[in-house]
């Protein structure tokens, strides 16, 4: 594979205090060197270089790694505009040469400064705009998790199996200078390219994606999918075993747009058609239709009628009564159409029957619905501790509308059985025997109010008045169990209707009310009422669908006993596990786009695994034919004809399915194909060329045919083939050597913008204005830089540059802490560290808030575990939600300065990362400052520096302050720790886990007060913060360069002297990030690039 060979400027260091306005007003002054001349040893410029400087900045260790005698032999500022910098810094400051040394005059020192400044000058106006030398960067790590999760839609983390990206250009991972590849790391990403193709869901629909990889992830994919449209479209208002209602609200609003749709032109909503009501109501256009509908039927039975005549009789709106009347009107309506709703759950929950499945809510379903004279109930009694009753209510209503039946309902036998705490076995003891005297009496047991007969044991209960009664509970019992028959006594109430019920008052997990509808259905008015309440179910039904797992309670299928925790029950949940039940919803509430998912989701669904064997060696079992070896795939007519007549008609509807979904399957192939070829298009950020399509084209064809690969193995082979095609893993730029630079393409300007922001392929709109060659202009580049850093994904942009250049970058995955010296560290206080620094940038950037926040914001983002460890008041919001006051989410809390928090350099990811396992670090602390927010390079230490301890309480009773005060009493070390140590002294109130004391942990006062090297004091924290502010412009050009930086890949040329001042200039005018982002989008070193190198392989 060729690849771009291009020299290395990662060790260049940013152009400082060299100004335009300066550079400019020297270049008038005359030069002792002609302006185009590099000095030579005996031109008076290098006889000064050579008198005064080159004794320590020559040869092979050059003092601070600067070489004076390499540099004036090299006929380039531009290379090395750092290197003279440093050398005028140097000048102008008097800090060179050494006070130690020879002094040249003033004359000589401003004749030298005055050349290197007019040179530096001269390079500047040469190089302005060039847009540099950027290598073909290749995807970090984190770049190609982002890119898998937005094509994808998931968050596989493939990165894990990555090596750590180094880190080069101007501090970041996206240099391509220090990205180098090896076989391992080809291996790794042909890995992670197999990992993500195996989470491809291959049906009957679209090419999807999906958590679980396999046939497993293909088996969820359409289950997670089938519930998702039940619940996003469907309604369930009582909920079964482990269930919860959801979509409660849909017949209220969709009674109250039915009432809107009628009278749309007294409304003024002339124009107004299902679609924009329903929509308007979070609704669906056919859901709403079939209800308006319905409501205006005349025609029908008990109590659907009710609640049609409910609704009919809603009024009119007023005329001509103002909006403000007219919207109170609309508010009464809605009201009404809620209680009507309400009646609707009612009816519902009235003719529901539970008793013999007590862990189901009441369910209202015409294949479910039975009604006899006699109906067992057993009831679980539960009690909270320390109870020594449980109180008991029976019910009784009627089943028909305005009715109050003067019924009487005999309760046979009821007994109930104490269960102990050891869980041993206890008689059922007679409820007459348990319950106290006075409770006998008033449910008179043994006694029928008109005379029939009864046992001892039996009580009666006449008309709908509740009766209530307390049991007695024995001190070692933990719960109970109640066993009674209830009977409808038809010889004095023939014709009567009634729902009884038992409900428990105590609140309890498991206590509840149990329900059944009992009637002589041999009465004249039974079957009539009957009727009516099937076609209520029906046409008003109390779920929309079921779930596509039944509940052990749940209907099953026919032909099979749908008996609870029967083993043919149980088989069905084990080996056939799905079954369709969603007529209504299909029918009256999905649009057909809606149907057409679904349909593909439950073909999906049933042939990821063996569905529809696993019904036929069921239905084998059931009816006794013999079955052999044979699958689905093996039957034909011949072998149907020869089955008894009721096991064929249940089998030839399932082979007909059968074969109709591996129909729909193989029809998908030519659809996925094209799906592959667009995610190769998105994969790579820019339309395929004729020749690529047809090449992947051909790659599938030869799999198929050559290697006999199934379709689904051919496609999961094409996808890992473009996951490890170079134009996925390079962000590839086109080449130009024809000239010395060269704009950008579209697509190519498109991946800049969103790898810059999202660290990840363009999104829609940028594709859209890529094919459209918009983002040629200026000022949709601004729009588009705008738009993205208000985007959520603009997280990203906050984690990867802010994280990389402050160094809190993965934070989460920290591992300096000593755990023995500090156990009170955990993931969960380092987790919330790490997203208090990300959602410090993230506000910061979203907001387009100043900058200056970053240093200096008097707010930060606590959990209430972090609050206490930096020992901050974390207050509560008024009526917080329980659950969600004790989440780890994170809330801004104002005002933190009183506990000494606020901005980067009190971040307790910052202060962690700076410090020692045992110990704080003033030098890393101090060099984090000089080198990240001031943006001053630092010499790496000496080989032979050493080290002080370890412990912050060593043997020798020496504080931290001491044993670096004697550190920097080598000559070699002196002049760094000077400018380094005062910064991080000032930060010593703040523990290794950047927690605020006072004292270190041998009772000795924190010593926090120090000079700088200009003689400036800092005191502490505080005052560091002081000085910060007193040198902003100082961090707004390290910004800058550092933003400049990171949205190229390479480090400072001095063609961006200009940008970058323009960039310093917006920032102390008060401009933001988003300010700052479109003078880099709209500049020219962004949207150019520069004449190729020669390749190499």
């Amino acid at each position: 594979m060729l690849m771009l060979i291009l020299p290395d400027l990662s060790s260049h260091q940013p152009l400082r205090g060299v100004t335009l306005a300066g550079l400019i007003f020297l270049a008038a002054v005359p030069m002792a060197v002609r302006a185009g001349e590099t000095p030579k040893a005996a031109d008076p410029i290098g006889m000064l270089l050579q008198r005064f400087c080159f004794d320590c900045h020559s040869g092979d260790s050059p003092e601070g790694g600067l070489s004076l005698k390499t540099l004036i032999t090299r006929d380039s500022f531009a290379r090395d505009f750092r290197g003279w910098r440093k050398v005028a810094d140097q000048l102008r400051s008097r800090r060179m040469p050494p006070r130690d040394a020879a002094q040249p005059t003033a004359a000589d020192r401003k004749r030298l400064s005055e050349w290197i400044q007019q040179r530096l000058q001269q390079a500047v106006a040469r190089h302005a705009g060039d847009p540099g030398r950027i290598l073909m960067r290749r995807l970090t790590s984190a770049e190609y998790d982002y890119t898998i999760r937005d094509l994808t839609g998931l968050r596989l983390d493939v990165h894990r199996g990555f090596v750590s990206d180094a880190v080069g250009g101007a501090g970041f991972t996206n240099s391509g200078g220090v990205q180098f590849i090896q076989d391992s790391t080809l291996q790794r990403y042909l890995d992670a390219a197999r990992q993500v193709a195996n989470h491809a869901v291959i049906g009957s629909g679209p090419l999807a994606f999906h958590r679980d990889p396999g046939n497993t992830g293909f088996e969820l994919s359409a289950i997670t999918r089938i519930q998702s449209i039940y619940r996003n479209h469907g309604f369930r208002t009582a909920a079964g075993e482990g269930g919860e209602p959801f979509g409660l609200d849909r017949y209220p609003k969709a009674f109250y747009a039915a009432w809107l749709f009628s009278h749309r032109n007294a409304l003024g909503r002339g124009a107004a058609d299902y679609s924009r009501l329903a929509t308007a109501e979070g609704l669906d256009p056919p859901f709403l239709k079939y209800i308006h509908q319905l409501l205006q039927q005349r025609d029908l039975g008990f109590p659907t009628s009710e609640i049609a005549r409910g609704w009919q009789q809603l009024p009119a709106p007023p005329v001509a009564d103002g909006a403000a009347a007219q919207q109170a009107f609309c508010m009464q309506i809605r009201q009404r159409c809620q209680e009507l709703a309400e009646r609707v759950r009612h009816w519902q929950n009235r003719f529901g029957a539970n008793a013999d499945a007590k862990e189901e809510a009441p369910v209202l379903r015409a294949d479910l619905f039975r009604v006899t004279r006699a109906q067992r109930f057993e009831m679980n009694i539960n009690w909270p501790p320390k109870t020594a009753t449980a109180n008991l209510v029976i019910s009784v209503e009627s089943a028909l509308p305005d009715e109050r039946p003067d019924a009487v309902v005999i309760w046979k036998n009821p007994r109930i059985q104490f269960r102990v705490a050891d869980l041993r076995e206890q008689p059922f003891h007679p409820l007459r025997e348990v319950v106290t005297a006075d409770v006998v009496r008033r449910l008179r047991f043994g006694e029928h109010p008109r005379g029939g007969k009864v046992t001892k044991d039996d009580f009666t209960t006449r008309g709908t008045q509740p009766v209530r009664f307390t049991v007695p509970i024995p001190k070692d019992a933990g719960s109970a169990r109640l066993l009674v028959d209830a009977e409808l006594d038809v010889d004095r109430g023939a014709d009567c209707i009634i729902r009884c019920s038992i409900t428990q008052l105590e609140e309890t997990d498991q206590g509840k009310s149990i329900s059944a509808v009992l009637a002589n259905p041999g009465s004249p008015a039974f079957q009539a009422w009957k009727e009516g309440v099937l076609q209520f179910a029906r046409l008003l039904p109390q779920v929309s669908q079921r779930e596509p797992a039944p509940s052990d309670r749940d209907p099953i299928p026919k032909p099979f006993d749908a008996t609870y925790n029967n083993p043919q029950r149980n088989a069905f949940h084990i080996q056939i596990k799905y079954a369709r039940d969603d007529q209504f919803l299909v029918e009256h509430m999905l649009d057909a786009a809606t149907r057409h998912r679904l349909d593909q989701a439950w073909i999906d669904l049933r042939t990821s695994f063996g569905y529809h064997d696993a019904w036929l060696r069921m239905l084998s079992g059931m009816f006794e034919f013999s079955l052999g070896d044979r699958r689905m795939k093996d039957l034909d007519r011949q072998w149907f004809e020869q089955l008894p007549a009721e096991a064929r008609g249940y089998l030839v509807p399932l082979h007909l399915e059968y074969q109709s979904d591996r129909q729909s399957l193989k029809s998908a192939h030519a659809g996925h194909l094209q799906d592959v070829l667009q995610f190769a298009t998105r994969a790579w950020r820019r339309p395929l060329t004729d020749n690529e399509a047809t090449r992947l084209r051909s790659f599938y064809e030869s799999l198929r045919t050559q290697n006999r690969f199934d379709h689904a193995a051919a496609v999961r082979s094409l996808l890992t083939r473009i996951l490890v095609s170079p134009a996925f893993l390079y962000r590839a730029e086109r080449v130009t050597a024809n000239a010395s630079s060269a704009p950008l393409s579209d697509w190519e300007l498109a991946s800049r913008l969103s790898y810059l922001f999202w660290s990840s392929l363009p999104d829609d709109a940028l594709r859209e204005d890529a094919a459209g060659q918009r983002l040629q202009h200026p000022k949709v580049l601004a729009r588009h830089a705008r738009r993205m850093l208000k985007d959520p994904r603009s997280t990203r942009f906050a984690t990867e540059f802010f994280g990389q250049w402050f160094g809190f970058y993965r934070f989460d995955q920290y591992r300096g802490v000593d755990t023995s010296r500090f156990p009170e560290w955990s993931e969960t206080i380092q987790s919330a560290m790490y997203q208090e620094a990300i959602a410090l940038c993230t506000h910061i950037v979203r907001r387009n808030r100043p900058p200056a926040e970053l240093l200096f914001a008097d707010y930060t983002f606590l959990n209430r575990a972090l609050a206490s460890h930096y020992g901050v008041p974390f207050p509560e919001p008024a009526n917080a939600d329980p659950q969600q006051a004790s989440s780890t989410l994170l809330r801004r809390v104002n005002d933190v300065h009183r506990s000494h928090r606020g901005g980067l350099l009190r971040l307790g990811a910052v202060l962690t990362v700076t410090s020692a396992p045992l110990r704080t670090s003033p030098v890393r602390r101090g060099d984090w400052v000089l080198r990240q927010v001031l943006g001053e390079s630092v010499p790496p230490p000496p080989a032979d520096a050493g080290s002080i301890a370890a412990d912050d309480v060593p043997a020798d009773g020496l504080s931290v302050r001491q044993r670096l005060a004697a550190h920097r009493r080598d000559a070699a070390c002196v002049n760094c720790h000077a400018r380094i140590d005062p910064f991080g002294f000032a930060l010593e109130n703040y523990d290794s886990l950047g927690r605020w004391r006072n004292r270190y942990r041998d009772g000795k006062p924190i010593e926090t007060a120090s000079k700088l090297r200009d003689g400036t004091s800092i005191a502490d924290a505080t005052e560091l913060h002081g000085y910060l502010r007193s040198r902003q412009s100082q961090f707004h050009r390290t910004l800058a360069a550092k933003l400049l930086g990171y949205a190229l890949g390479r480090p400072e040329t001095i063609g961006d002297t200009a940008l970058l001042e323009k960039m310093t200039t917006l920032l102390a005018d008060g401009a933001g990030l988003a300010e700052l982002a479109e003078s880099i989008v709209t500049s020219r070193q962004f949207r150019y690039h520069a004449r190729t190198a020669p390749t190499s392989r």
